[in-house]
């Protein structure tokens, strides 16, 4: 046998038996015994690890699994490795399993939080602006009261500072952040990555509060065919379908199409408007995925979407209306290369290209108010992952371009630019032993309309007490170029002045915000009493040095202001998952805002936040997979926009507490067949008169942004999923 003190890459894979069937194990440890230096193994359980001394040991690992060990020596460099469950631990196994429905993503350096397909299907939703109700990290609400359109919050800022990534690519952000997660099918996707905080720097500079992901079902998926069907007491019905084929071994296509459509008027509240607009969606994708033997794999993606609405005043002859036109196509590719021989040693790139135009009509005839944007973006980036002499240290350097045409006109205002942003990154991975991992990034970007800018994150998590406790650190910088109108179209449906302030000569409707955060997170594994539970503790602050405010406090007025050091939003959560029983799931959640901003000269907390907020979801399941999810959510009062000043203290209006309770049960069959009923909003809790001056919609007291809570009241659905798997 030789000595070899070169260092040396194996390869190999880590599995489990299931009835006699090996299942690869995600998350296994390998390190070398004796050296600092491990592994962890990926989604297909492989693992690539960096050895310094030939022969090694290699110890296996995985909860609630018996340890192995790997021999390695000259001749071979990759190996296969089944572990066997502990003794007495295959409940705990089985329990592990079920919960990656949900779950803090233990490998990750970042507070990321996986939800994948079965999380979401839980909530009556059709589209991601829906599918977030079992997700206490965010929060959903109504834009307004006619439009119908929902949209997120995350550490208690609105959805447009959180980078939304399709596939890690750009996709929800500029022209369509107002619309565009109710243009993602939720059946089309198969999980999401909620990250807290600064994101990485490889994916841009715009994540201000977090990134959410969204990965897209593959052609090398595992379904041959899809079917979903909903149908709610609103007449609303969403339909989606799927079909895949394997073109040979290494190509495979898949084609998606929806249609939803709500052709019915309905004024539960009596106050003349629709509770919810009517219209149609039409929308489809077609996806191309490739591999080759020589580590060659790529993506070619397309996708079009055709989407109208109509809201307003209801009757043969409404005075007042609201008309609203979306089309959106995208093209979205990738294109890859591993080094066979060098495993931890890849190339990779990006690219993406959307076009989008929207028309909305605000009222009738003579009083009509219009609002037109078209956009284009155009996105590239491009990747080399290697290491520094062995697996403790990693880097990911690669440049991107990012361009925008875009064009936002309403009323007698017109804000039109191209901007390209071209920038460089780096980022470096530090994993002195199993129990740290520090990852530092910095990019820096040359914008053609704001000059150069860079970029700094830190993400640092440290394992403690045997791995049963985990503390995330995480700080860093975002920015992004507002869109003015685009990304506040509610409140364009009042009778308010629109004003738009500048600063220092600046060029109206054009600015660039800013805003630091940072954040901790603690996640603890432990038994409450015999109970297996998580605990996950953190708090994360974002302050603002450049933003663009919406001040409403002044009555008659939405002043769009550029403003500094404004907004500070201190955002604190603890969450406890609890298993008192094998097929028994709780989760409880408790987030507290202090959201401020400053107004007329004024600092108070932001209007429309609730700042305390309580989430509890119970999931039961039986072994005739009969399954009954219910989630109970409580808002505290949120402030009303308008203040009057009393000396020294201020008199403002809030909204009374509420609770919604949600509910649905669920029953798979033999036949790949999953049918589901469910409510929203069961106790029929609703905003009585969600829009101020409904009686006159062009008196000066008209007002449909004013929303706090449910606008429809209880929402009864139901209907059914089936699934053919290769």
């Amino acid at each position: 046998m030789s000595l070899s003190l070169s260092a040396q890459v194996i390869t190999g894979h880590v599995y489990e038996l299931d009835k006699k069937k090996k299942v690869p194990l995600e998350g296994a440890m390998i390190r070398e015994l004796g050296f600092p230096n491990g592994s962890l193994t990926d989604s297909s359980g492989k693992f690539s690890i960096n050895v310094n001394l030939i022969p090694a040991e290699l110890e296996v690992s995985f909860v609630s699994f018996d340890k192995d060990t790997i021999h390695v020596e000259d001749s071979k460099t990759t190996y296969e490795v089944v572990l066997r469950p502990a003794a007495g631990s295959l409940g705990k196994t089985e329990i592990n399993r079920r919960r990656k429905t949900y779950g803090v993503r233990s490998i990750d350096p970042k507070t990321t939080i996986n939800l994948n397909e079965r999380e979401f299907q839980k909530a009556a939703c059709c589209n991601l602006s829906e599918s977030f109700e079992n997700a206490p990290a965010i929060d959903v609400s109504f834009t307004d009261a006619v439009t119908g359109t929902k949209q997120i919050k995350m550490l208690g800022l609105d959805g447009v500072y959180t980078s939304i990534t399709r596939e890690f690519m750009p996709s929800v952000r500029g022209l369509n952040s107002f619309y565009g997660l109710s243009f993602i099918p939720a059946a089309w996707v198969n999980g999401i990555q909620i990250t807290k905080g600064a994101g990485s720097v490889v994916n841009g500079f715009e994540s201000m509060t977090g990134q959410i992901n969204i990965e897209m079902k593959k052609p090398f998926g595992e379904e041959d065919f899809m079917l979903d069907q909903f149908v709610s007491e609103s007449g609303r019905s969403e339909t989606d379908l799927m079909i895949r084929k394997d073109i040979n071994l290494h190509l495979a296509t898949s084609l998606f199409g929806r249609f939803s459509t709500r052709p019915l008027e309905m004024d539960r509240n009596n106050d003349g408007f629709m509770d919810m607009p009517t219209g149609n969606q039409f929308q489809v994708m077609n996806r191309w995925q490739f591999y080759t033997d020589k580590g060659y794999e790529g993506q070619l993606n397309a996708s079009y979407n055709n989407d109208s609405r109509k809201a307003g005043q209801i009757g043969d002859s409404p005075n007042y209306g609201v008309n609203i036109e979306n089309e959106q196509f995208d093209v979205w590719g990738k294109l890859g290369k591993a080094n066979k021989k060098k495993p931890y040693q890849s190339f990779g790139s990006q690219y993406a290209f959307n076009t989008i135009s929207s028309q909305t009509v605000y009222g009738n005839d003579s009083n009509q108010k219009v609002l037109k944007t078209k956009g284009r973006t155009a996105y590239a980036n491009v990747m080399h992952q290697s290491i520094i002499g062995n697996t403790n240290h990693g880097y990911k350097a690669g440049v991107s371009l990012l361009s925008d045409w875009v064009e936002e006109s309403y009323d007698t205002f017109q804000f039109d630019r191209i901007e390209h942003t071209l920038g460089s990154f780096v980022e470096y991975t530090w994993k002195p032993d199993t129990t740290w991992i520090v990852v530092v990034g910095a990019r820096g970007d040359y914008s053609s309309i704001f000059g150069f800018f860079p970029t700094a994150r830190i993400h640092a998590k440290k394992v403690l007490n045997k791995g049963n406790t985990t503390v995330r650190l995480s700080a860093g910088n975002g920015r992004r170029t507002a869109n003015y109108f685009a990304q506040n179209q509610n409140i364009l449906i009042a009778s308010r002045e629109m004003i738009v302030n500048t600063r220092n000569g600046e060029t109206p409707g054009l600015l660039q915000e800013r805003s630091n955060n940072a954040g901790i997170s603690v996640h603890h594994k432990f038994k409450l009493t015999y109970m297996p539970s998580e605990l996950q503790v953190d708090f994360f602050r974002t302050a603002f040095l450049d933003e663009l405010l919406v001040n409403r406090e002044t009555s008659g007025q939405t002043i769009l202001q550029p403003l500094e050091n404004s907004t500070i939003a201190n955002s604190a959560q603890v969450q406890l998952d609890v298993q008192p029983m094998r097929r028994t799931e709780i989760r409880l959640a408790y987030r507290m805002f202090d959201v401020s901003s400053v107004y007329n000269g004024e600092r108070m907390q932001k209007p429309l936040i609730a700042q305390h907020r309580g989430f509890v979801n119970l999931t039961q399941r039986n072994r005739k997979k009969w399954q009954l999810s219910t989630t109970v959510q409580l808002y505290g009062k949120q402030r009303l926009p308008g203040f009057e000043k009393v000396g020294s203290e201020m008199k403002t209006e809030y909204s009374p507490v509420f609770m919604l309770l949600n509910a649905q049960l669920s029953k798979k069959t033999k036949k790949s067949i999953e049918y589901y009923l469910g409510v929203e909003n069961l106790f029929n809790r609703r905003q009585n008169n969600p829009i101020n001056g409904a009686e006159n919609p062009y008196g000066a007291d008209f007002d449909a942004a004013m929303v706090w809570g449910p606008i429809f009241g209880r929402m009864i659905y139901g209907g059914f999923r089936y699934r053919i798997t290769k």
